[in-house]
């Protein structure tokens, strides 16, 4: 695994999130620990980068399920991008902004769908940042606007390799 993340290094696209990531973060308004394991498999790299998302997250203290999302990211020989995720509370969101390097990736912009059983406050907006830091670890944060309202900081994670050999 380790070999074939510095074959994909060099390319500017997101590589570095491919393999398995544990760690910690926080549900910043609430101030409610969790802990996260979060998987990116990488499909195909022709004629478009195609890599599945999934994580899932459990609170840091009971270790209760707290949520998970499943989806794929999409990167087009062009730049375009889109990031699909679903979410068991009946929503599904779609990136349509999203810009990536070699070290991080920036999803923004996306457009919502909720299904019939979702409940409470609609989301209305966010944007999600994944870095890759020189210490080798994903930190990856999340604004999120509920309502029409302004996105404030809703998550904030670090995350260490899981799968290295």
């Amino acid at each position: 695994a380790a070999r074939r993340q510095q074959e994909m290094a060099g390319a500017a696209h997101p590589f570095f999130l491919v393999g398995t990531w544990q760690g910690k973060g926080t549900v910043l308004p609430k101030g409610i620990d969790f802990k996260e394991k979060a998987t990116f498999t990488l499909l195909r790299t022709e004629p478009a980068v195609v890599i599945n998302w999934q994580q899932f997250t459990r609170n840091a203290n009971t270790d209760a399920p707290l949520h998970a999302e499943n989806g794929f990211l999409k990167l087009l020989p062009t730049g375009a991008g889109e990031l699909c995720l679903s979410h068991p509370f009946s929503v599904n969101e779609m990136y349509h902004s999203v810009t990536h390097s070699a070290t991080s990736l920036t999803c923004e912009r996306p457009e919502f769908q909720r299904g019939p059983a979702a409940k409470g406050k609609a989301v209305t907006d966010c944007k999600r940042v994944y870095t890759l830091t020189d210490q080798g670890h994903l930190v990856y944060d999340v604004w999120l606007g509920v309502d029409g309202a302004e996105p404030y900081h809703h998550l904030h994670a670090e995350l260490s390799r899981a799968d290295e050999s």
